[in-house]
């Protein structure tokens, strides 16, 4: 009988990488880090730290120049290949411990709502791990072609989505594999293209996360990926690099026929640098930088019927502000002792939740009017994810609002900056998720939410990270009702 063998995705990527000529990376350095690569909305790990940074520009550094040509003094001619493909096996993996004082999230709680303060769910605690955080991504670098550099990433988690009413132990043990980006860029002299999954441009991610072991999104965070094509440039000086970038994005509803427009920029004081950790990962030294970015998006809803006949639509716009500003400096990752940065952001839109790693409030649409009286009440065949525009109770369609902002701290202790502290605090407010709402329906939605976080981050040795926090989330609901979830976490990283 003839065997057969199942090979796991994990061991294809490993084995793909190895016929390329691949050679796994090896462990980072903390004086040395990898800056950070690619990463999804709600429910989002830590940032980890794979791939080398542009200076100032967040993004993935080009490969390095090609070799001269094999023929002593000859300049390649156009088309000619100068360099062998380049691959690049990296990941971490990581194992989380945490602790809530009630029973209303999972590993991962994002925007979630927290249980109502009555009854025992919300009474009694809940202890849980996971490693579904671990990660693995391999990178490619084409040769160059008369002028154009091309690369590719493929970044993969355990974070996927698992099905409903599975057991405690099926959804801890066996995570689902989940594409965290998948691009492809093409740089040029003039311009570089990027097609594929990755971050938003809205909120110029991954910059200017902060320095954390909570699962990105925060609460209140301009966070997400997802399909695009973007065109940007970066125009370099001594002084100041100014980065410019356009992205066509999936729409934010499919049946609005029109993709989300985003845009951004972003100024780099070169003079003025300092260490910036993003996520969990190693630090990197980068110039003080602020940016604004933005997003235009059209919806098309169906109308408010049992059956829908036609539709309504509706715009949406958002704006964030964003900074990453080293206030005490260091000259490099080898001496960052007692160096300080602060991280910022401050965005307001309308039909955004989508952006901000799925921030709902809550909301959903309302039931239908019964067919009949004391008739059950049907449900609306809604075309678009809740939580982003509403329906109110006269049937007139709206944008949800929201405006947020994010402060955070990251001190480096001396000597040699090994041990990292750091707080964050964030907060959302919604000025119109309540409106037309009544009774019960006003404390099934937060009008407010709070996040605050004391974290701390050590190097054991070069390839392996410990970091533990206290973390607390607390929401207003739309009925004035005040909930919070306090959560303690420690977690280990090793690096490759």
């Amino acid at each position: 009988m003839k065997r057969s063998y199942l090979a796991s995705p994990a061991l294809v990527v490993v084995f793909l990488a190895t016929r390329a000529g691949a050679q796994p990376a090896p462990a980072p350095d903390p004086a040395q880090p990898p800056g950070p690569g690619p990463a999804q909305p709600s429910s989002e790990p830590a940032v980890p730290p794979p791939p080398p940074v542009a200076p100032g520009t967040g993004q993935p550094a080009p490969p390095p120049p090609p070799p001269e040509s094999a023929k002593p003094g000859a300049a390649p001619s156009p088309g000619q290949v100068t360099a062998k493909w380049t691959t690049t096996l990296y990941g971490f993996a990581e194992v989380d411990l945490m602790h809530d004082t009630t029973e209303s999230f999972t590993d991962s709680p994002g925007n979630g709502l927290i249980l109502r303060a009555t009854g025992l769910a919300y009474n009694n605690g809940r202890t849980q791990t996971t490693a579904r955080n671990s990660r693995l991504g391999v990178r490619l670098s084409a040769p160059e072609y008369s002028g154009m550099r091309a690369s590719g990433n493929l970044e993969l988690d355990f974070m996927g989505n698992q099905p409903p009413g599975i057991t405690e132990a099926s959804f801890v043990n066996n995570g689902t594999f989940r594409i965290r980006a998948a691009y492809a860029k093409l740089e040029t002299e003039h311009v570089d293209l990027l097609a594929g999954q990755y971050y938003f441009l809205f909120g110029e991610g991954p910059f200017f996360f902060p320095m954390s072991i909570w699962f990105f999104g925060m609460p209140n965070q301009a966070f997400g990926r997802t399909q695009q094509f973007r065109l940007s440039h970066v125009f370099k000086s001594e002084a100041v690099n100014v980065d410019l970038g356009v992205a066509v994005q999936r729409p934010p509803q499919r049946d609005s026929e029109i993709p989300d427009f985003q845009g951004g920029l972003k100024l780099s004081l070169n003079s003025w640098k300092g260490p910036h950790t993003i996520g969990s990962g190693y630090a990197a030294v980068d110039p003080l930088t602020v940016a604004v970015s933005g997003s235009l998006r059209h919806f098309r809803v169906n109308e408010f019927a049992a059956s829908p006949a036609a539709s309504n639509s509706i715009n949406g716009w958002g704006i964030s502000l964003d900074g990453m500003i080293p206030i005490l400096g260091a000259p490099s990752t080898k001496d960052k002792g007692n160096a300080l940065t602060a991280t910022g952001s401050f965005v307001v839109g309308h039909g955004i939740g989508d952006l901000m790693g799925g921030l709902t409030g809550g909301a959903n649409f309302p039931l239908l009017p019964p067919a009949m009286p004391g008739g059950a009440a049907p449900t609306f065949p809604a075309n678009i994810d809740a939580g982003i525009v509403q329906y109110d109770a006269t049937g007139n369609l709206r944008t949800l609002n929201w405006r947020t902002f994010m402060v955070g701290l990251q001190y480096y202790l001396p000597p040699n900056g090994q041990v990292t502290i750091g707080a964050n605090y964030t907060q959302g407010d919604s000025d119109n998720i309540t409106d037309g709402l009544t009774g019960g329906a006003l404390g099934g939605v937060f009008k407010q939410s709070q996040f605050f976080e004391l974290v701390a981050l050590g190097d054991i040795t070069p390839a392996v990270r410990a970091g533990v926090a206290w973390q607390r989330i607390a929401q207003t609901r739309g009925d004035d009702q005040q909930t919070k979830n306090n959560r303690l976490e420690l977690s280990v990283y090793f690096f490759f």
